[in-house]
């Protein structure tokens, strides 16, 4: 029996596709129609209706979609009818604009064996969805939701309560996130390997603080664009994640060749820098070339090559 489906792109894929897909492949684990952005709820409903062991479900791009569930009430927010679950621990609603709070409660509600959700451009979220996810959903091990302008510190503080399950979380370009909500994660979510904050211009130093000494097993940081992020917070990284891999500083204007030298000097096995847009002396990127041979350096110092 056919268990894989992948037919992202297919625009003109509409819901009758779908319900063919779910009447003659009742085995079905994993599903990808991104970008078909004709698929409704009801498509969906069919499909996790009639395939009780899908686990992977990429929606991205389907713009209609604003719910899943097992009942056809898009705002029913009960319990599933007699104790059933949708199987999915993979989701992806990257895009999926007219997704709301009371389309994720109900989302949580009955798919609560997600472990990974990615909630990109889902610009109508406010904190009040996460506090519903992390209610339903205490699995969870990677989440974004990236520029999703309204999730702020309170948002961040519920994410929090995932504790050492969380191990990806991604707030890029999130504005209205500060240290306050970052010092929350650090706190509690102590096994983190990747944040990106891409863009939250309201974290400085002292968050980075906190993230490195409640993070020491942190591999990958994003903090570009982030003005307030200078070499105190570089050097804080420096001495308490020595696993660090990757880490972007992309238009961090205060880091300076000082702060990366001490980076360079202590993350022996970083592999990718991103120091585009920022004031690196030449010798500084050759420093940190000598003493982290495998690392790619992305940079806009046209004397180095």
């Amino acid at each position: 029996m056919l268990e894989t489906v992948v037919v992202s792109g297919c625009r003109r894929l509409s819901d009758r596709g779908l319900y063919a897909v779910a009447q003659c492949c009742p085995e079905l684990r994993r599903l990808e129609v991104a970008g078909c952005y004709n698929i409704s709820n009801e498509a969906v409903f069919e499909v996790v209706s009639h395939c009780p062991n899908l686990e992977h479900l990429d929606l991205s791009g389907c713009s209609k979609v604003n719910c899943i569930s097992l009942t056809r009430e898009v705002s029913l927010k009960l319990s599933p009818m007699h104790g059933q679950q949708v199987s999915i621990r993979y989701l992806d609603m990257t895009d999926c604009f007219a997704l709301e709070d009371e389309g994720l409660h109900t989302i949580a509600a009955h798919c609560t064996q997600l472990t990974h959700l990615y909630l990109r451009r889902c610009v109508r979220l406010t904190d009040e969805a996460l506090r519903y996810l992390v209610l339903y959903c205490p699995g969870l091990r990677e989440l974004s939701v990236s520029d999703c302008r309204f999730v702020s510190d309170f948002g961040l503080r519920e994410i929090a309560k995932l504790e050492g399950r969380l191990r990806y979380l991604s707030v890029a370009h999130c504005g209205r996130i500060t240290d306050v909500g970052v010092r929350y994660v650090a706190k509690y979510c102590g096994r983190l390997r990747y944040l990106n904050a891409r863009g939250c211009e309201g974290l400085t130093d002292h968050g980075l603080g906190h993230l490195a000494r409640n993070c020491p097993k942190l591999k990958s940081l994003d903090v570009g664009k982030c003005p307030l992020v200078s070499d105190a917070g570089l050097e804080l990284l420096a001495l308490n994640c020595f696993s660090l891999k990757r880490l972007s500083l992309k238009s961090c204007e205060s880091v300076t060749g000082r702060g990366l030298q001490v980076l360079a000097a202590n993350c022996f096995d970083l592999q990718l820098l991103n120091v585009q847009d920022c004031d690196v002396p030449l010798e500084a990127l050759r420093f940190i070339k000598r003493h982290c041979k495998r690392c790619v350096i992305e940079h806009t110092n046209p004397a180095f090559f």
